[in-house]
């Protein structure tokens, strides 16, 4: 089932129309008080989509996407992109069944995305692939992961190296993380932000399914994945920091390998944190102060009505570059 998110549909409200968040929260607000109690925010904001014109869900017939186009639930999706990075294969165990989960990060002229490779051929077809090959993934699904959306490959998906018939020209230019102040952030941005962390939070852990990372459900003993069945669950660390660049600070949430390259160590290390946390205030002293740039993406904290920060990569900066930026 295709799925948006309400700032999914703001968000191409104003793409498409150049419509202001006051205006879109505004035409929300009449139509859920004259549907009181009959309709959702999100299907107001269908509504208003509607109504001005805009399509939301492509054409059910639509196979071949560009990333910016791509949403939950889409299946047998073909695009085009290159490589912008590749990350380390991980190994799983689900019910005693071993494997492993490879993944990219691809991109095009409009935006990146995430790739997961879960069958052992396209995993080996990945070691002999490199960061700016151009590659064509066939027969696709669409999925959504902490926020980010995510493009998953079975068994009957295709990857194709230098497609021929793709204009490479139009797919030359990668379209790279824009940078930006923590002023300038609206929900839904991919983006670099260089800036200082603040103060810094102890890790904190949740049980979680080993092939999708998504929370487990308990009942009793039995550990279940809505997804993948009975699982053997593994603990991912969330890190939360605050994180200034002089316009302003914001809350940034750290999952798995960011968590670790945010406090600059292994992810054995942070894992260590979950059975005795006392080292961390040394940690911590160590942290605050430290200059940074994190590419992530701006998400809105519904609960506590406050912009937040989901890192996708961080890295250590020079403070000089840091002060040549502000200056």
């Amino acid at each position: 089932m295709l799925r948006l998110s309400y700032e999914e549909i703001k968000q191409k409200i104003r793409e498409e129309k150049g419509v202001s968040d006051s205006e879109i929260e505004d035409k929300v607000k009449q139509k859920l008080s004259k549907l009181s109690g009959l309709i959702s925010k999100e299907g107001a904001a269908h509504i208003v989509a509607n109504e001005l014109g805009i399509k939301l869900f492509p054409d059910p017939q639509k196979k071949k996407y560009k990333i910016k186009e791509i949403m939950s639930g889409l299946r047998g999706v073909e695009i085009t992109g290159r490589i912008v990075r590749k990350y380390e294969v991980r190994s799983f165990n689900k019910e005693g069944r071993e494997g492993r989960v490879a993944s990219l990060l691809i991109g095009d002229d409009t935006g990146v995305l995430r790739v997961v490779l879960w069958d052992e051929n396209h995993i080996k077809q990945t070691e002999k692939l490199q960061e700016n090959d151009l590659i064509k993934i066939v027969n696709a699904y669409a999925k959504e992961n902490q926020g980010f959306k995510e493009l998953h490959l079975g068994n009957k998906s295709e990857i194709i190296l230098n497609p021929e018939g793709e204009d490479l020209e139009t797919i030359k230019k990668v379209r790279d993380f824009s940078q930006k102040k923590i002023d300038e952030l609206q929900v839904g941005d991919l983006v670099k932000v260089m800036g200082t962390v603040v103060d810094v939070y102890s890790p904190k852990f949740y049980e979680a399914c080993p092939e999708c990372n998504k929370k487990i459900n308990l009942d009793g003993d039995k550990k279940t994945c809505t997804e993948h069945g009975t699982v053997n669950s593994k603990f991912v660390p969330i890190l939360n920091l605050i994180f200034d660049d002089g316009t302003g600070n914001i809350r940034v949430v750290c999952f798995r390998e960011t968590a670790a390259k945010a406090l600059n160590q292994t992810e054995e290390q942070v894992q260590a944190y979950r059975e005795d946390s006392t080292g961390f205030e040394t940690v911590k002293e160590e942290i605050r102060g430290r200059h940074l740039m994190i590419t992530g993406r701006v998400t809105k904290n519904e609960m506590f009505d406050r912009l937040e920060f989901v890192a996708h990569d961080i890295a250590m900066i020079n403070p000089k570059t840091l002060l040549a930026e502000i200056h």
